[in-house]
């Protein structure tokens, strides 16, 4: 755990908030790899990048306003403010103004979001590092080689005082950069959105029950938020695994 990075003359960089950065910025250099890889054409291109910025607003204010909903904090600009953020909170509300976006412009979906997949998994594998620099995120005790012991001061060590515990966060970021691989060098283009959605709702549902910092409750108290949304996710990933809509072709070629 490294919170900060002091690189001098009074400026110190959220280590969270450095790995974010760097999250998007491979995310984005990828993005830009596959676009001229699979020769997109000028317009589709632009509106991808158009789409992208907008739900990228609109998700960050997603992932906190579930995070409040999640663990029932009033609403107010402070609390808004300072409150954490969840992934599933700004993967659902992204997505959803991504797609709609993407219809007004006249941007295939199908085409748009398997050419993001591989980039939001990047993105994400980095927030996952810097939550485990952060000390958010982390697992339940444990004996394990790889148990970790978090500083005095820490959230974890709150909790847990100087008692190892899983860095669930670690296990997520090893997951997510292997899921990255198996997704560009395996899975077909077509389906990378399906397989990303299977695939990590199972891996999240499972994670959840090693995880030990406070969730909140979304509708019961027998499964966490996530695992929740993880069983939803789930489901479309299978719907979306069978369905036979791929057209996709009239995106492709620059003009």
């Amino acid at each position: 755990m490294h919170q900060f990075l002091n690189i001098g003359n009074g400026i110190i960089i959220s280590m969270f908030n450095l790995m974010i950065g760097i999250g998007a910025i491979f995310g984005f250099l990828y993005l830009e790899k596959q676009i001229k890889k699979n020769k997109i054409n000028f317009e589709t291109d632009k509106n991808i990048y158009k789409s992208i910025i907008i739900s990228s607003f609109g998700g960050l204010l997603g992932a906190k306003t579930f995070e409040m909903i999640y663990k029932q904090i009033e609403f107010t600009i402070t609390n808004f403010l300072e409150c954490g953020m969840t992934f599933y909170g700004g993967l659902i509300t992204g997505s959803i103004i991504f797609f709609v976006i993407n219809n007004r412009l006249k941007t295939n979906n199908v085409l748009a979001f398997n050419l993001l997949i591989p980039s939001i998994i990047l993105f994400h594998g980095f927030g996952r590092l810097g939550c485990f620099l952060a000390g958010c995120c982390y697992g339940r005790p444990t004996d394990i080689i790889f148990g970790v012991s978090y500083p005095k001061g820490s959230l974890p060590y709150q909790h847990f005082s100087f008692n190892k515990l899983h860095p669930t966060q670690l296990y997520e970021a090893a997951f997510l950069f292997i899921l990255f691989l198996i997704i560009i060098k395996f899975v077909s283009f077509k389906k990378r959105t399906a397989f990303y959605l299977l695939s990590y709702s199972i891996f999240r549902f499972f994670i959840e029950f090693i995880r030990a910092d406070y969730r909140g409750t979304l509708l019961t108290d027998s499964l966490s938020p996530s695992q929740i949304i993880s069983i939803l996710f789930l489901i479309i990933g299978s719907f979306l695994l069978l369905s036979k809509k791929t057209n996709i072709k009239q995106h492709f070629l620059s003009k």
